[in-house]
């Protein structure tokens, strides 16, 4: 499914490393002159997209994949439907004004939810992926990589598929989970450059007390792949057969390809700890059955963060995120030399409503967090925020991503943008956009 003719250069694989010193003096020159504006918050327009809404001129946006090139790429989410359960999430393929914004901002993307276990496969012999396959064309038209998400996960996903955890039928289960990760892989091939093989096998919350010998005390207990195959060290172990599979079937497509586990919460100490001795316990083991390679290339930090606690009645209470804890996360992971990227960002603030003095507070934590991201861009593969608008995000009450309604660039847009800049004087860097950005991120 790979094409030729791509609009867009693709950004090779290669190991964790810092950006060239050249890079660096781009990259820290070209932040220097980012800036945005409030007068731009009323974006221009040039006819209509889907739905009558007005298509905006995202030419006077600059490109927040272009200012952050030297450093990492910087990708998103698509759908290509509409959402009946979530109506403001409308597709974003066949919208003029979403499409225009995907290429232009973004240079890495997602599917929200096509290349999921129960959208490809809802029934054993029913095969999905139309959705699936219009993503990958327009990423093959515009030039844009995908990263596949996800192959093996707890959540949508068909109980017939882990034998409703059922231990008894372990080996039933471990069938259905070989089969569907090679037919997934196998079907979209080197299209795809990465996958998250498996995801969120921890709850939320990690107790104390974790450790190299019983990081397996803290899985969550409900997932079914844990409860019919179990995580056994020396015998079947639900986590070593997904990634044992992908990587047969990676080094026959792609050896190259890069291999992710991927969870949320990852800020939090006792769960980066858990994924930590998880981790390395797989890769070391591996490691010994092959010749020092590698099993887990990359930890995905999904960052589904907080700018505040909003109390209990908020429609997302906890928080705030900090920084720095996100910066631990992402040194611990990268010590066992491994990628890290960020995979799902969106920041919560407010509960429903977004006034003036939250949508300050949200942003100045977006640039502390592009901050570290660039602090730590020697390890760091990509980020990827989750979701282009406010009124489409699946935590649409926290009012959590870049653009709001009508795709009106918020204030977090111009953090990300230049975060020195927002930190340093917000109110002057929102006055005057091209005083602080160089114009070819204009064009």
């Amino acid at each position: 499914m790979r094409g030729t003719g791509s609009k867009r250069a693709p950004h090779a694989a290669a190991a964790p490393h810092a950006p060239a010193a050249g890079q660096r003096a781009a990259g820290r020159a070209a932040l220097a002159l980012v800036a945005g504006v409030v007068l731009l918050l009323a974006v221009p327009s040039c006819g209509t997209g889907g739905g009558g809404v007005p298509t905006p001129e995202f030419d006077v946006l600059p490109s927040l994949n272009e200012i952050w090139a030297p450093y990492f790429p910087v990708g998103n989410i698509v759908s290509s439907v509409n959402y009946s359960w979530r109506p403001a999430r409308v597709a974003d393929l066949g919208n003029q004004a979403r499409e225009e914004l995907l290429v232009r901002q973004f240079s890495i993307i997602t599917a929200e939810d096509e290349m999921k276990p129960d959208w490809l496969r809802p029934q054993p012999h029913t095969w999905n992926a139309a959705g699936a396959d219009r993503i990958m064309a327009f990423a093959q038209e515009h030039g844009l990589r995908v990263h596949g998400h996800t192959l093996v996960w707890h959540s949508q996903t068909p109980a017939w598929m882990y034998a409703d955890g059922d231990r008894a039928r372990s080996a039933e289960a471990i069938a259905n989970m070989q089969y569907h990760i090679e037919r997934v892989m196998r079907h979209f091939g080197d299209a795809i450059e990465s996958w998250d093989v498996l995801n969120e096998v921890f709850p939320s919350t990690v107790g104390g007390g974790v450790s190299a010998g019983n990081w397996r005390n803290f899985l969550r207990g409900y997932s079914g792949w844990l409860r019919a195959i179990g995580s056994n060290p020396n015998g079947d172990c639900f986590i070593w057969i997904a990634f044992t599979t992908a990587r047969r079937i990676a080094d026959e497509i792609n050896p190259n390809m890069v291999l992710y586990y991927n969870d949320y919460n990852l800020d939090s100490a006792n769960k980066r700890l858990a994924v930590y001795y998880m981790v390395r316990e797989m890769n070391e083991r591996f490691a010994r059955e092959n010749n020092g390679r590698r099993l887990i290339d990359a930890i995905g930090m999904q960052a589904h963060y907080h700018a505040s606690g909003q109390g209990s009645g908020a429609a997302y209470p906890w928080g705030p995120t900090s920084p720095g804890a996100v910066g631990a996360s992402i040194q611990r992971f990268a010590s066992l030399g491994l990628y890290v990227s960020i995979t799902e960002l969106d920041v919560t603030i407010g509960n429903v409503t977004l006034s003036p003095r939250m949508e300050r507070q949200q942003a100045n934590l977006y640039a502390q967090l592009f901050q570290v991201f660039r602090d730590n861009a020697g390890s760091i593969r990509r980020v990827s925020i989750w979701g282009i608008d406010d009124p489409a995000s699946w935590r649409a009450r926290g009012n959590p991503l870049l653009f709001g309604s009508n795709l009106r660039p918020k204030e977090a847009f111009w953090a990300a943008a230049n975060p020195d800049a927002f930190r340093r004087n917000a109110n002057a860097y929102l006055a005057d956009p091209k005083a602080f950005i160089d114009e070819r991120f204009w064009r």
